[in-house]
């Protein structure tokens, strides 16, 4: 159990067989939504093929090839498979190559049993570009954490627009301002249809210790400005999958409040999800920082995994495993 009070150092049918139960999401109860776009991948089979159940193909990419570059993929298969030829797989879809936002699949019974990639960046509008230090250090020192503590390798885009089509494939967003901002129209209405969709947002206040700033005005307005009356803001309860989908906590790390800390996060629920975050506690200047913020960035990585594994924007591929 991490106490997060006391930060520590980063330390064909004959042949196979179709999985039943699809990948169960390691931070909930129930398994993400299957998309209603998938395709099969099996050892032995033919990027000829029409990657069916019946036929299936040989590579992700062609499984994938129907969807658009850039979605991210949720990898399903059941029981022990052939662990040489399912890297080789993930080879060819490979993280650099930027044809995909991220890639989920589970390789064991355990919580912690992924294995996958994602790209990470800070979302920025028109009038939203947080420019000040620590916003440009801590997605890579998040992405860095999630590579060396986790099976799911992280890269860094610069930024992403809210509205663009990384942003409305990316199967986790993060936010933070530390003075006040608007969103267009059309970014507003962007922001509600991807929260709606099956993304994930996190929104950070930079500057918790000033009670009522407009940042932290402009930040809790941006769910309910996107999702009107589903945007309102609820206590995230201590016993939340989200604090237990990977490390485990007893509620959240402290931040920088200081005028009234707060004991725990905010967050937009949307049919039971937890789809967007609001953390008023400057977890990008933690984050950002080269030491004593491990329970925070555990924080962190606890969000991606939720996302991820949550969230309903991946694509559904199964790996058809052969019959032991």
């Amino acid at each position: 159990m991490i106490d997060p009070m006391v930060p520590g150092t980063r330390p064909t049918p004959t042949r196979f067989r179709i999985p039943v139960l699809a990948l169960l999401a390691v931070c909930a109860a129930l398994p993400p939504a299957a998309h209603p776009e998938s395709g099969y991948v099996a050892r032995g089979g033919s990027d000829d093929s029409d990657c069916s159940d019946s036929a299936p193909c040989a590579s992700l990419d062609r499984a994938a090839s129907p969807l658009v570059p850039g979605d991210t993929l949720h990898v399903v298969h059941s029981g022990e498979g052939d662990e040489a030829w399912i890297g080789e797989l993930f080879r060819g879809a490979s993280l650099h190559s930027g044809r995909y936002r991220g890639l989920i699949t589970r390789t064991g019974e355990g919580r912690r049993d992924l294995r996958g990639f994602i790209r990470l960046a800070t979302a920025w509008g028109t009038g939203l570009r947080p420019r000040f230090d620590s916003a440009a250090l801590a997605i890579p020192n998040l992405a860095d954490a999630l590579t060396e503590q986790t099976g799911i390798a992280a890269s860094v885009d610069r930024h992403i627009f809210i509205g663009s089509p990384q942003f409305m494939r990316s199967p986790f967003v993060y936010i933070t301002a530390d003075e006040v901002f608007d969103l267009t129209d059309s970014e507003t209405r962007a922001l509600g249809e991807y929260l709606r969709g099956g993304g994930f947002v996190f929104a950070d206040n930079a500057v918790p210790g000033l009670e009522f700033s407009q940042a932290e005005a402009a930040l809790r307005g941006l769910f309910q400005e996107a999702l009107g009356h589903s945007g309102r803001l609820r206590r995230i309860p201590d016993g939340h999958p989200l604090y237990s989908c990977f490390y485990d906590f007893n509620g959240p790390p402290p931040g920088w409040e200081e005028a009234w800390p707060r004991h725990y996060l905010e967050g937009v629920f949307l049919e039971g999800r937890l789809a967007g975050l609001f953390a008023d506690k400057g977890y990008v200047h933690f984050w950002a920082q080269p030491f004593g913020n491990e329970a925070h960035l555990r924080l962190g990585i606890n969000a991606v995994v939720h996302a991820m594994t949550t969230g309903t924007l991946a694509r559904q591929l199964h790996l058809v495993l052969p019959e032991r």
